[in-house]
Parts: structure tokens; C-alpha cells; sequence
């Protein structure tokens, strides 16, 4: 019954997870990536939100970024920040998968909250007709402190996405990027797309 009593608390609160996207797809050494997004919610209020991000390969393991993103109406100031570290390289067969910590603050009407969390991610590139796709699903999860009740409440969602060179642009510096995010409770879901450049 207390197991019961965890989980039905555990899957009743919102969270609007960082979009994954771009920190999954591979990098050239010490690679930068300045992305801009869009993103539509599909809950309580259907609303639009756009954001700018950027992205730096530390070190071959360890991928950072930051993101400021905005929202209509209810939706206010969001900023993002996290490490993916890889956890397994891809090869033939092998999947990546990597653990991506992140913080994130966020403004929704009048209240603000801090999210603490982690995203286990998995990745595997595929080749269709000479282009490249790098699909992704990844399960952020965490504990979200609202600063108006000092309230610690559990989150979890569930992304499915995928990176590629933009379709057409014939070189990988140009990168698009398609994401949707569910929430395990009741509100936030979204989709979002990036499109991103990449220099060194």
C-alpha cells in the first residue's frame, strides 16, 4: 500500500522536462552549437514557447549546455543547464548511452520552481537513401522544490526524439532537431524543434 501511496504521488505532479535534443548527437572534438527552438505545449494551455541554446563538447565524454526559453501568456522565464555524460559508446551494434544531470529554473504565472533531475539516455544512429538519423529516447526524472509552499515533489517524464544534418543542406553544419516530451502526469507535454549550427 505505501509502494501504492509513492507511485500515485510520484505520477501526479507537472514538469516540463529540458528538450535532450542536440547534447545526443555526435559532436566533433570540442565541438560548439548555437540552437534555436520552438515549442509547442499541448496541455492545460496550448501554447507556444521559443528558446535559444548552446551546446560545447568539453571533452569527448562530457557534452555541456544552457538554455533560455520563453513562453506565451502563463509561460514565463525558463533557464536550463546540463552535463550528458557517456556512459557506452556507439559502434556497430552497440547503442550510446549516456546520464545527463541538469538544473532548471522556471517561471509558470505567478509561481517559480526549481527542478533538480537526470536523464538517462539512449541513442543509435541509422543511414536511410545517404541520410543520417540519430534517434533518441530518454527518461528524465527528478524533484522539482516549488518556492511559493518549499515543497519537494517528484517528476518523471518520457522523450522520444531525433537529430540529423538538415535534410537538403548537403554538409553537417546545419542540424535538426525533433522532440516530444510526455509527462507521467498531467501536464506539459510538448513537442519541440531545434535547428542548430555547429562550429569549432
Amino acid at each position: 500500500m505505501k509502494t501504492l501511496l509513492y507511485l500515485v504521488l510520484f505520477l501526479s505532479f507537472t514538469s516540463q522536462a529540458s528538450i535532450v535534443g542536440i547534447s545526443t548527437h555526435p559532436l566533433s572534438d570540442e565541438g560548439r552549437v548555437l540552437s534555436a527552438e520552438m515549442t509547442g505545449y499541448m496541455s492545460e494551455r496550448n501554447e507556444m514557447g521559443a528558446g535559444i541554446r548552446y551546446t560545447q563538447e568539453l571533452e569527448r565524454y562530457k557534452i555541456l549546455d544552457f538554455a533560455v526559453s520563453g513562453g506565451q501568456d502563463s509561460r514565463g522565464l525558463t533557464v536550463t543547464t546540463g552535463l550528458d555524460y557517456e556512459l557506452l559508446s556507439e559502434d556497430m551494434w552497440q547503442p550510446r548511452v549516456s546520464l545527463k544531470p541538469y538544473l532548471q529554473y522556471q517561471r509558470f504565472e505567478s509561481q517559480t520552481s526549481n527542478l533538480i533531475g537526470a536523464a538517462p539516455t539512449i541513442r543509435k544512429g541509422l543511414s536511410f537513401s545517404g541520410q543520417e538519423f540519430f534517434p533518441y529516447l530518454a527518461l528524465p526524472a527528478g524533484m522539482k522544490i516549488d518556492s511559493s509552499t518549499d515543497e519537494f515533489v517528484y517528476y518523471a517524464s518520457t522523450t522520444i526524439g531525433v537529430s540529423m544534418p538538415f535534410p537538403g543542406g548537403n554538409n553537417e553544419k546545419v542540424l535538426l532537431s525533433l522532440e516530444g516530451n510526455k509527462d507521467m502526469g498531467s501536464s506539459s507535454d510538448y513537442i519541440g524543434c531545434l535547428v542548430s549550427w555547429v562550429w569549432k
